[in-house]
């Protein structure tokens, strides 16, 4: 399958298709952990394409190795519905696979790629933050989500913890599609309407924490969100997003408020690891899990969920309304346990 669209349509292409929510798919392992759950991926793409999402993000992040992580972008595209968008995660520790896992998702014909700075990058100016990501623009025909958010460390360029001006020149490339905004906390709109000063023009500006997606909506018309965990309240992201960019307001808000105490328990969890420059993946897994995805744990080293969690978290989606599983015991397991990789591969030599 090849690209959908030539280089010069992305800026074109992302106005007019990219409209929704897009979450976040995670990797499941065998039960040795030592390789991937062919089924329990492929059961994650179609149940986030069920649930009414644009697309989902193919995550990196969670104890794959490099070629198993282009595996997991293979079973992801052969598993995806039609229509349902897949984007690349370009966190690696070198360029150079920056550069060949966007190739790959070329070839599987991939929607677009979040971008993401390695830890040995070092810059020493904004205008080094827009040449590194120049290069990845330059080496790949993909559309770019651009990714602003104080993780990288670049806070001693800027006090909002991503220049601006290195953003605005970013947005510029021929290949730039959307910024994902998570700079200049706790005053993120902030920076959004200097952003929209700067580029509003050049690339879709989204910040992707759902909470503020209605008054981003009803304020400049964000017309897309992504990439988070979203599956960790339903459906109910994608729902209330469409209703209210189709003006359906008050049936709209009406559902975004109804899962408010899971909204908090999770505002909660996530403050537990502030400082730590990691997402809990195991806690957004459990989340997916109690609403139908394959659940399991990642391959360590990962941050450990521990009941008095679970716990909470569970408490917040039963008090909005959710039906969950009775217990968490079959989460460790998954839905589709798989002892070994080694049965795959005998599987597909049969």
């Amino acid at each position: 399958m090849a690209l959908p669209y030539k280089r010069h349509e992305v800026k074109e292409r992302s106005r007019a298709h990219w409209h929704g929510a897009c979450n976040v798919t995670l990797p499941s392992f065998t039960s040795t952990f030592d390789g991937l759950n062919p089924r329990a991926i492929e059961h994650d793409i179609k149940h986030g394409a069920a649930m009414g999402f644009w697309g989902t993000l193919v995550a990196a992040e969670c104890g794959t190795t490099f070629d198993e992580y282009l595996t997991f972008m293979e079973l992801s595209a052969a598993a995806a519905p039609k229509g349902f968008n897949l984007v690349t995660h370009l966190s690696n520790d070198t360029t150079e696979q920056m550069i060949a896992t966007a190739k790959a998702a070329e070839a599987l014909g991939y929607e677009a790629a979040l971008v993401s700075y390695p830890p040995s990058f070092r810059p020493k100016t904004a205008a080094d933050i827009v040449e590194f990501t120049k290069h990845i623009s330059e080496s790949t025909d993909l559309a770019l989500i651009l990714f602003a958010v104080p993780t990288w460390g670049f806070g001693s360029l800027h006090p909002s913890k991503f220049p601006p001006e290195a953003i605005a020149a970013m947005a510029k490339f021929e290949t730039a599609a959307a910024v994902k905004y998570e700079a200049n906390a706790p005053a993120t709109t902030t920076g959004i309407a200097d952003l929209l000063r700067r580029c509003k023009n050049d690339v879709i500006i989204e910040v992707p924490l759902e909470q503020y997606a209605p008054g981003l909506i009803d304020w400049y018309g964000m017309q897309w969100i992504g990439t988070s965990a979203y599956d960790s309240f339903g459906d109910r992201v994608p729902r209330w997003f469409k209703l209210l960019t189709d003006g359906k307001w008050d049936e709209g808000m009406e559902l975004y408020w109804s899962y408010q105490p899971a909204r908090e328990a999770k505002g909660a969890f996530h403050a537990t690891f502030g400082g730590a420059n990691l997402i809990h993946r195991v806690g957004w897994k459990y989340l997916s899990w109690l609403h139908g995805y394959s659940g399991g744990l990642l391959r360590m080293p990962q941050m450990r969920l521990l009941p008095n969690q679970m716990g909470a978290l569970r408490t917040g989606l039963v008090r909005s309304g959710f039906k969950l599983p009775e217990t968490d015991d079959a989460f460790f397991a998954g839905r589709f346990p798989l002892e070994s990789a080694e049965l795959v591969t005998a599987g597909r030599s049969a």
